[in-house]
């Protein structure tokens, strides 16, 4: 479950202080399909940076099963970040020496657990399986540099699976993909969610919000 109490966020810009959000609140029941819609600069990217804790609100808490992450040391979020959260973000960071299938299972690699011929063989089984629910299996050998900006989203989202997390966070997973792709994608999170998946879906897409279970307006 999240959790979201008394949130404060603003930032400095030239025409002085910009309030983002003032004692915004927000729960999230586990197994819940939520799609977020605003405007522009509403803070709709903010929001899921900082459930995901890679920004900290200026006050207030951002609980995860009773985890507040507002409270955890950096280390300490992106080890729980790591562990428990998929987060799909607009800015498409690859490491460009890694092929699609090592970018994939990167996540597995760093999560701290032991590693063994077996464990990689399914850590790999399942990187290639994810690639393959998004279509995509043809680039695992490929670099990030020589795969379309839409196939680059594609691999964003098997990366953010592939720790099989409670929690994924969304944002504009489906910018720069044709319709029949955008509906499988959704297809997917909307399978995850049925599965008890948490899924926090940021998009300007009207159609996919109609599988969203909730839609909150920023």
């Amino acid at each position: 479950m999240i959790e979201i109490e008394h949130i404060y966020k603003s930032f400095d810009s030239r025409r002085g202080k910009l309030n983002l959000f003032s004692d915004f609140n927000m729960t999230v029941k586990d197994g819940t399909f939520l799609g977020i819609q605003g405007k522009s600069g509403a803070g709709k990217s903010t929001l899921l940076s900082i459930i995901a804790g890679l920004q900290k609100p200026d006050s207030g808490s951002v609980k995860i099963d009773c985890v507040d992450i507002c409270a955890l040391s950096d280390k300490k979020s992106a080890a729980f970040r790591n562990q428990n959260i998929g987060f799909i973000s607009q800015e498409q960071s690859f490491l460009e020496n890694f092929t699609v299938l090592d970018n994939v299972r990167l996540p597995s690699y760093i999560s701290g657990s032991k590693h063994t011929r077996q464990n990689d063989e399914q850590i790999s089984a399942r990187a290639i399986k994810l690639l393959t629910d998004l279509g995509i299996e043809h680039l695992s050998s490929c670099y990030p540099r020589e795969v379309s900006g839409g196939e680059n989203h594609r691999v964003l989202i098997a990366r953010a699976l592939i720790n099989d997390p409670k929690l994924i966070l969304a944002d504009e997973p489906t910018e720069s993909v044709d319709a029949e792709r955008t509906e499988e994608i959704i297809k997917i999170f909307r399978d995850l969610a049925d599965h008890g998946k948490t899924v926090v879906l940021v998009t300007h897409d009207n159609d996919a919000l109609k599988l969203c279970d909730e839609v909150l307006k920023v």
